[in-house]
């Protein structure tokens, strides 16, 4: 009976050790075991994508997984709504339970974008991924002309102290470098799926949208002198756009700071992207709907309050279609509405969203092994 005491307290001791020595320390990123140890995980989950042309199969790897799941438990809260409308703290089986439901969507989503564009031979290529790395160096580049030497309070190289500040930017609003690379790619690819489906984007642009660059120069009413020097100011702004000279340096020059300097309008020239529901005045619209795209107009004047007012140039532009394409709050608007605040879609975003909703509806996904699933958890994923 002593010897058999004697083992458990053996164990006991062992165990607690091993407890103790696991907690001292930041984890590395894994998946770990009860008793501390990193458990080996090569991929967590099986998607299928079967929308009616052949059945495609895709292994999510461990660190695509981890990517999403650790975002998600950064922005999880710990309380979770009742069935009686009520706010109660989550267990910590309703929010593993919920972290997982939404980062499998998120993959289910992912894998069905890949599929499509599998179809129709577009995907991410290595040179976009070199382009987001190149993207990358350089910011981290400018964290390090911007670190002074006498403020470091860091173990460690300019280029580790850098990517630790960078790191941390993103975390503020709540987001990782991992899964800032991961959602960038994602919406690359719808990206790149939307200019496919969109082979008349171009001539819908010009008929539903204008977009143009404004040099806007103010001065204050009853002030001669200073009405003198703005007008003075447009002309010579308005003089060196006809020469050639590019509009956003002439609007670094002349405009004054708190104007936007590109705006895009519908055809009834309201603004998009306007919180407010703006719309450009009626002599505005006006210059701006009469310009070719490329043109420049005369010089208007106008006012901007009882106490200001302002003089302005207006360059028109055509449409950067990668752009339009792209997830900026704008451009989906651009996309997606054939007027602000329409009800509708376009045709364009309609085909889109019919195909990729097909995909979507017809992917599932399922553990590679459940007994390595059930252990993930916000405790012991890092």
């Amino acid at each position: 009976m002593k010897k058999f005491c004697k083992t458990v307290c053996l164990f006991i001791t062992i165990v607690s050790c091993l407890l103790l020595c696991s907690g001292c320390g930041e984890r590395g990123p894994g998946l770990y075991a009860w008793y501390g140890g990193r458990i080996d995980v090569d991929s967590v989950l099986r998607i299928t994508v079967d929308a009616g042309d052949g059945a495609k199969v895709y292994d999510v790897p461990f660190d695509t997984y981890r990517t999403v799941f650790i975002y998600l438990k950064g922005i999880t809260p710990d309380t979770v709504v009742d069935e009686n409308g009520d706010q109660k703290i989550a267990t910590k089986e309703e929010k593993n339970a919920a972290i997982k439901e939404v980062a499998e969507d998120i993959l289910m989503e992912y894998y069905s974008l890949v599929a499509l564009g599998e179809k129709y031979g577009i995907s991410i290529t290595e040179e976009d991924r070199q382009a987001f790395y190149d993207d990358y160096q350089s910011k981290i580049q400018t964290y390090i002309d911007q670190i002074d030497e006498s403020e470091i309070d860091f173990d460690g190289t300019r280029e580790e102290y850098a990517e630790e500040l960078y790191r941390k930017s993103l975390e503020i609003v709540g987001m990782t470098p991992e899964y800032f690379e991961f959602i960038h790619y994602k919406s690359l690819l719808e990206q790149k799926l939307k200019l496919f489906f969109a082979s008349d984007l171009e001539d819908y642009l010009t008929q539903s949208y204008y977009h143009y660059k404004q040099v806007v120069v103010r001065y204050t009413k009853g002030d001669s002198a200073a009405e003198d020097q703005a007008r003075a100011a447009i002309e010579r702004a308005y003089e060196e756009l006809l020469s050639g000279r590019d509009i956003d340096e002439v609007i670094a020059d002349y405009s004054n700071d708190d104007y936007t300097a590109e705006v895009y309008i519908d055809s009834y020239g309201s603004i998009v992207g306007s919180s407010t529901g703006d719309s450009v005045g009626s002599v505005t619209a006006n210059a701006v709907k009469a310009l070719e795209i490329g043109e420049i107009s005369d010089t208007i004047s106008g006012d901007e309050s009882d106490y200001t007012g302002y003089f302005a140039v207006f360059q028109r532009l055509g449409f950067d279609l990668e752009y339009i394409c792209s997830s900026d709050a704008i451009a989906e608007d651009i996309y997606c509405y054939p007027y602000v605040g329409a009800e509708y879609t376009t045709p364009h975003y309609s085909s889109y969203l019919t195909v990729a909703e097909s995909y979507l509806q017809n992917t599932s996904c399922v553990p590679i092994d459940q007994k390595i699933y059930d252990r993930i958890a916000v405790n012991t994923l890092y």
